[in-house]
């Protein structure tokens, strides 16, 4: 048996493969899945492909997240049946063999409800991501919310945060994806060079700054513009994960948080635990739920945010679009279908 699936032979590579499956019987806590779409994660793929990803070695077979069907099980998986669909984090391959039962969400297969969109339901996962900045932030209706970085994991935390009741401010240099953010419903936006964006965010807001703050962009230099924006004894949240160096006078930075009264916040997507259980306030069996949920109701909007739904062979164009043209290239599905 073999399989389509997108590879890195080498750093800044990307080719379509065949690559054979193991045929042999499938092993306790096993799944065949079919795969129906798979989404490119621009951030966590483009630092594995450019190699400067912790642990990034080639040749790989890439992934991040995708939806398929269950086309064959081994022994021990209770709940799960022949043709049921399910979300995991698997490679961008057409089918594969997956372990299921492991203690972290890598290692696990999520029920997808069979009336979603295949699109919808693969970039779930980044909503799953963006719904982490809203659960830890102390929110009270009414509050003003700052999100800088209009990305996809930036414009669904901004419309999870407008779910809660928080007036939501979009920040992001691109006038597109401003101008898509409203289009979702997030009315208030800015979209100036990041060097005029504290000044304009204060003057959006009287002067105060923001109650809350959300770095969605995943740069040291977006925290600290987050930090100087932020209303006093307001909350600094870091969605996004910084990887690039940064080089910049981190005691301006932090007397800010000091004499502001300021709480940082890590909004990692590992800080909930995996399964829900009394006294768990909340899972990431509960997070899938919800976004899927709230997609499946129209409350949250994810297909806006893909601009490219693509056959297999065009993955290397896909890649080379998210590095090279992000502002035309904002989201990719592909279609295995």
């Amino acid at each position: 048996m073999t399989s389509l699936a997108v590879e890195f032979p080498a750093r800044d590579q990307v080719r379509l493969i065949t690559t054979p499956i193991d045929g042999s019987p499938l092993k306790p806590l096993e799944a065949l899945i079919v795969a129906e779409t798979s989404v490119i994660s621009s951030g966590t793929e483009l630092a594995r492909l450019r190699g400067i990803e912790a642990g990034a070695t080639f040749p790989c077979l890439p992934g991040y997240g995708a939806v398929g069907r269950i086309a064959d099980l081994g022994a021990g998986m209770d709940g799960f049946a022949i043709g049921q669909r399910v979300f995991f984090a698997g490679r961008h391959a057409a089918r594969q063999r997956f372990t299921h039962g492991a203690d972290h969400e890598w290692g696990w297969l999520f029920p997808v409800p069979d009336g979603l969109d295949p699109v919808d339901a693969a970039i779930g996962c980044m909503a799953r991501i963006a719904v982490t900045a809203p659960q830890v932030t102390e929110l009270q209706p009414g509050d003003t919310v700052a999100v800088f970085g209009l990305g996809i994991v930036g414009l669904i935390a901004a419309q999870l945060y407008r779910i809660r009741g928080a007036r939501v401010i979009g920040v992001d240099p691109v006038a597109s994806r401003c101008a898509l953010a409203r289009r979702l419903g997030i009315a208030e936006t800015i979209d100036v060079a990041p060097a005029g964006q504290v000044a304009a965010l204060r003057a959006l807001t009287g002067g105060a700054g923001a109650a809350v703050t959300v770095d969605a962009a995943g740069h040291s230099a977006v925290v600290a513009a987050c930090v100087a924006a932020t209303a006093t004894l307001g909350q600094v949240v870091l969605l996004g994960t910084p990887r690039a160096p940064h080089q910049a006078d981190m005691t301006a930075t932090m007397l800010v948080v000091h004499e502001r009264g300021l709480t940082l916040r890590g909004a990692h997507m590992w800080r909930f635990p995996l399964r829900a259980a009394r006294g768990v306030p909340f899972s990431v069996e509960q997070a899938f739920a919800a976004v899927y949920a709230l997609i499946a109701d129209g409350r949250l909007r994810l297909r806006e945010l893909v601009s490219h739904v693509i056959a297999p062979g065009r993955a290397p164009e896909a890649y080379a679009g998210l590095a090279e043209r992000p502002a035309e290239w904002t989201g990719v599905v592909i279609d295995w279908r």
